[in-house]
């Protein structure tokens, strides 16, 4: 049993033993020159240092917002276009797993832009490194989709081995920022807008309907696709998109409940998640923080909120806390 600080409601409640994270950024060095051009060090003056760090910072961070295993993925949309530097960041990433086996797990970075050769990365990094899948980023940096049939590699090796693909979103190319999203504002303005005030979450929730439009789903039936910050919109819109009859032969729906999970990185209000789980079995829900871009404190007491809330019984608590993460990917 806990009793909440201060800054949560003051009625003991039902927190989980676990908190596994499947958000969590690192930069191995043959990746970092994109996070300092980014622009990320402006907004994030310590971004650099804390995405870096593998050691006592970070397993400090983990400690005091309760987080018992961070699964670990690199920062940088580059590596989509650089085999050489996803090699060496996924080997990069394994030692700092072998240093604390206990409180970190990986995932790959692929080199997108090469999908015959991303696919003999994935397979190296999952049977040799022994990571649990990848997080490959929403499109390449001239903003293309993975929905073509060229990219099924990937795809096809992910279900063959069993892991996830975790598609996490990307700044817009250059020429659709242009277009989207600047406006009648400053430039931070737009940037924000753009990203993660509302560009690239729905950004994400406009890919996943492209790979199900495209019949990736039934090319793969198998195949795991986790996406994060509380489903990426797409949660107020499948009774929508299926009423609609995006497609005829197969609804949304079906594929939102057999490939798809979601965590709720960085989005930490109970109203939100409450919307999310009217769509989702809590079996497909899955804790995460977007360390170091969201605090693990603020984690912490939102996993608070939900308990004082009783949205959740405590076994559905603990299956969203650490329980689904460590079925899925076999920690």
């Amino acid at each position: 049993m806990y009793v909440a600080h201060s800054s949560t409601p003051s009625k003991p409640c039902y927190l989980p033993k676990r908190l596994v994270a499947l958000e969590e950024h690192v930069v191995a060095p043959s990746l970092e020159a994109e996070v300092i051009t980014s622009g990320l060090t402006q907004s994030y003056p310590d971004i650099l240092e804390k995405l870096k760090d593998v050691g006592a910072g970070r397993l400090a961070a983990m400690d005091v917002g309760h987080v018992s295993m961070s699964v670990l993925a690199q920062q940088s949309q580059s590596g989509s276009e650089d085999p050489e530097g996803c090699r060496a960041a996924n080997d990069a990433l394994q030692s700092a797993i072998k240093a604390n086996p206990k409180r970190f797990a990986g995932f790959a970075v692929l080199h997108m832009a090469l999908p015959e050769e991303a696919a003999t990365e994935l397979n190296r990094t999952v049977t040799e490194l022994g990571f649990k899948g990848a997080m490959i980023w929403n499109h390449l940096k001239d903003g293309t989709y993975y929905d073509a049939a060229r990219f099924d590699p990937v795809f096809a090796m992910a279900q063959k081995l069993d892991v996830p693909i975790y598609l996490h979103p990307a700044p817009p190319a250059t020429a659709i920022g242009s277009k989207l999203f600047a406006g009648n504002y400053s430039l931070d303005v737009a940037r924000q807008l753009g990203t993660t005030s509302w560009g690239w979450h729905v950004d994400v929730g406009t890919h996943v309907l492209r790979l199900y439009a495209a019949g990736l789903f039934d090319r793969f039936p198998k195949l795991k696709l986790i996406i994060g910050h509380n489903g990426e919109g797409l949660p107020m819109f499948i009774d929508r998109i299926d009423a609609t009859k995006l497609r005829n032969d197969t609804t949304f729906n079906r594929v939102w409940n057999t490939n798809i999970w979601i965590t709720t990185s960085g989005f930490f209000t109970t109203r939100h998640f409450e919307q999310l789980r009217q769509v989702s079995p809590i079996e497909r829900i899955m804790y995460s923080v977007d360390y170091p871009f969201a605090s693990t404190t603020e984690g912490w007491e939102f996993v608070g909120n939900l308990s004082q809330a009783q949205i959740l019984s405590e076994n559905e608590i603990d299956l969203f806390a650490y329980k689904n993460a460590e079925a899925l990917l076999r920690l």
